[in-house]
């Protein structure tokens, strides 16, 4: 029975830049970090037609460039690629409801009764397909998977790419899947790939022949049963995800901010950006964190706890106590976190300040309608433009973040 449709974007930072500029559709582009980035710094995405000369995420731009003449390399666009997401989401949502976005690029939708059917499922996936490229651009090609769950539909969408359409059935699985190799299985990596090797598990069907007594014997893992049962075909409940243990923000000090004063600013600044996300998220947190890493390999590290709150003046003022940075050393990279994670509606606490509660919510107002910084932090004036919002393939931003210019 087929019950999930996966649907996968194609080259997707590559393809959102042809989709903006026609010049260069048809010709092989790269998304590096930046514009001014050397040729020791990596390819983020690749478009098929640099894929074609062996150009693919992670190959340094400066081989890129001499595997590929003529490769166009654009530098990372964080909001282009949310607000075409965002984009996406909508237009598949006006075929088929979205049941959960799995990552920038990808999302799954749950098939009901008659939808189950292999004509009618194989017609929806092709209908979204035509519609995300009608009403989103004719650049944003897909490849889709179908099958009895999520694990075989996400087989099935990478088997045929760019632009495909594959239905795996339940009595089709050991046909069509059990020749691939064991590494096509999603989370299997080179390390996992030779470990899994040596146990004997070298295609998709070894995973599939044996039975669970024996796989308990050889295998001995959860995972291993769990991928067991869903290559057979087992539609498995929901793995819970683990609750969010803390939210964390570094940047990497250009040469004119590696001073402890115009680090401290930085930090400050990824302060009140956690505690934006704390009440956007209706979250408080009990303890912050903060880390600079210096010139030299020198590590100054520093925390506190207090009570529950999602105040980011009394954040700051918090991370201020903690400043005690040694002299004589230069600070390269700064991070902070927040944990100690409570749930929970955003009201005020014994130990809140009412006037810095309604600052929060005002600035929170104002930033959230006419943009990140409208209203700011005067500590962190001279700092505005670090610390941008990064994408992360398992992080979605909301339009409402701060974008950095680079990946």
């Amino acid at each position: 029975m087929l019950k999930w449709i996966l649907f996968d974007l194609n080259s997707y930072f590559a393809s959102c830049e042809q989709q903006e500029d026609p010049s260069i559709r048809n010709k092989p582009v790269a998304v590096g970090p930046g514009p001014n980035s050397a040729d020791s710094t990596t390819i983020i995405a690749a478009s098929y037609d640099a894929k074609k000369y062996g150009v693919k995420t992670g190959t340094k731009l400066g081989d890129a460039k001499r595997m590929c003449p003529g490769l166009i390399v654009r530098p990372g666009n964080h909001r282009l690629y949310t607000e075409y997401h965002h984009k996406i989401v909508k237009a598949v949502n006006e075929v088929l409801p979205v049941k959960k976005v799995l990552s920038i690029d990808e999302m799954v939708c749950e098939l009901i009764g008659r939808e189950r059917q292999l004509e009618t499922a194989t017609a929806i996936a092709q209908q979204m397909k035509d519609h995300v490229r009608a009403v989103v651009g004719s650049e944003i090609t897909s490849s889709v998977g179908i099958g009895p769950n999520i694990l075989i539909a996400k087989i099935a969408s990478d088997m045929q790419k760019p632009d495909g359409l594959v239905v795996v059935e339940v009595d089709k699985i050991m046909e069509k899947l059990g020749p691939l190799p064991i590494q096509c299985v999603p989370g299997v990596g080179p390390k996992m790939q030779i470990h899994l090797n040596a146990k004997g598990f070298r295609t998709i069907g070894d995973f599939i022949r044996l039975d669970e007594q024996e796989l308990r014997k050889k295998w001995g893992s959860i995972w291993g049963l769990r991928i067991a049962k869903e290559l057979k075909g087992e539609d498995l409940a929901w793995r819970a995800s683990s609750p969010q243990k803390s939210y964390s923000h570094e940047h990497v000090l250009p040469p004119a901010l590696r001073e402890p004063e115009k680090a401290l600013q930085v930090i400050l600044k990824l302060v009140n950006k956690a505690a934006f996300r704390l009440r956007d998220d209706k979250i408080k947190c009990t303890q912050l964190s903060i880390k600079v890493l210096c010139i030299g390999d020198h590590v100054f590290e520093n925390s506190i706890k207090f009570s529950e709150t999602d105040d980011g003046v009394f954040l700051i003022k918090q991370a201020q106590n903690l400043w005690n940075f040694p002299a004589g050393k230069k600070p390269f990279k700064v991070s902070i976190g927040v944990s100690g994670l409570v749930n929970g509606p955003s009201q005020m606490s014994l130990f809140d300040n009412p006037k810095s509660h309604q600052l929060n919510q005002a600035m929170d107002l104002i930033n959230n309608r006419f943009g990140p910084n409208t209203l700011y932090a005067a500590i962190t004036q001279n700092v505005l433009s670090s610390g941008k919002t990064r994408i992360a393939f398992n992080h979605i931003p909301q339009m409402s973040d701060e974008f950095d210019d680079e990946v």
